[in-house]
């Protein structure tokens, strides 16, 4: 097969990129093909939190972010196509008033709401008041979005590669054994387990793999693998009210688009929480009944060269001190059943920025990868600025040079 854009990958990255490419190209004349080996989402963006917000110190990565956040809530009402997105509001605890990590909190607050962010400062009671039973002290410090919150990150890649097929994009799963064929030094296509599939530019969206695919091209970049956990406790019961009997078949009257989905509403017990002082993350899954607790950062996490499968298998250890932290704030959870844990792998550089954009080794070769496990708080920017930068357009969605592989080389 012949395409003008082959996108290796189909989790978060890959499909938006599709999505972006499918909508600036003619499908007879510019096709945009995507392979992946299993099923969309099947690897790592598939298996995360996929928390949506704009909590981040640098102010593009900020601006991404906020600009994300926006394309999710109006989904369903712009495309017909719900993502599960929740707006539960997120929460960063950074510990005491005045101590380093209030203070640097304080500065990105700042900054955030410079940009149009709804971010506010909260203290000791407001922190009680957003996320009742919480256990914080009475010199507490945080900051709080309302519009921040997460996706299902199934319907999420679902969606945008919908959309991507819409617009004229193949997808094809079950491609296995991608290798990048380069004549005379340039990228040409893909050979796979499926035949050979022809390009002049080919995009490498492969999460944990891209490393060792590069490797084998001769091409090293400064990227480390790592293994991390999650845990799943019994989500708290949450008291709903009666629905207001005033509305019932409202909804008759409006496009299904605009008809709430059930799924969507489902009640949380508490808004997202980024525990900086317990290096905990927690946020709500009420489709299954549950909660995910992870830790925040990847110091001590183990590098793998080679991730092997994706498994369900949690250290007790993890398990143990995640359910003690996450005891600590929030008691609540104390009692509730756990639910077992699952593993992924998140791939980092050295300064946790993402890798986007061109491999000056082997023209028409694009990375994009890196992420930190930030992929779906990021994808509608960088699908839409990489779509820009192979067609030769202005890159407006993001900054080619802060993501480019040329930071990491020395002068």
């Amino acid at each position: 097969m012949k395409a003008k854009i082959l996108i290796v990958g189909g989790g978060a990255m890959g499909t938006c990129i599709a999505l972006h490419a499918a909508s600036r190209c003619d499908p007879l004349r510019e096709p945009v093909i995507l392979i992946e080996r299993n099923q969309l989402g099947s690897g790592s963006s598939g298996r995360v939190g996929a928390i949506v917000h704009q909590g981040y110190s640098d102010r593009a990565m900020a601006g991404m972010a906020r600009d994300a956040l926006k394309v999710y809530a109006g989904m369903k009402s712009n495309t017909g196509r719900p993502v599960g997105y929740r707006r539960t509001g997120v929460l960063t605890l950074a510990g005491k008033k005045g101590s380093a990590a209030a203070q640097q909190l304080e500065l990105d607050t700042a900054m955030q709401g410079s940009i149009g962010i709804d971010v506010r400062a909260v203290g000791a009671e407001e922190i009680r008041q957003i996320a009742p039973g919480i256990e914080v002290a009475d010199d507490a410090f945080g900051s709080y979005e309302p519009d921040g919150g997460f996706v299902d990150p199934g319907r999420t890649i679902e969606a945008f590669a919908v959309l991507a097929r819409n617009r004229g994009a193949v997808t094809r799963i079950g491609v296995k054994n991608p290798t990048i064929l380069v004549e005379d030094g340039r990228a040409v296509g893909v050979e796979t387990s499926a035949g050979t599939f022809h390009a002049p530019n080919v995009v490498l969206a492969t999460g944990p793999w891209t490393p060792a695919i590069l490797k084998s091209l001769g091409v090293e970049l400064p990227l480390s693998v790592v293994r991390t956990q999650e845990t799943f406790v019994r989500m708290p019961e949450v008291l709903v009210e009666d629905e207001d009997p005033a509305h019932e078949g409202e909804s008759a009257d409006f496009e299904t688009r605009f008809i709430p989905d059930p799924l969507d509403a489902m009640p949380v017990a508490h808004p997202v929480v980024f525990d900086m002082e317990q290096r905990i993350h927690v946020r709500c899954e009420p489709k299954e009944r549950r909660s995910r607790v992870g830790r925040i950062g990847f110091d001590g996490l183990e590098e793998v060269p080679v991730p092997p499968a994706q498994d369900d298998v949690v250290d007790p250890a993890f398990q143990a001190e995640m359910r003690s932290a996450l005891g600590a704030r929030l008691p609540v959870y104390k009692d509730l059943e756990e639910l077992g844990g699952q593993s992924g792998w998140v791939t980092l550089t050295p300064d946790q920025r993402p890798i986007v954009g061109p491999v000056e080794q082997i023209p028409g070769l694009y990375v994009v990868t890196g992420f930190s496990g930030n992929d779906f708080q990021l994808a509608p920017s960088i699908g839409e600025g990489v779509a820009q930068m192979i067609l030769g357009q202005p890159v407006s969605a993001i900054d080619p040079e802060f993501f480019s592989l040329s930071r990491f080389q020395k002068v």
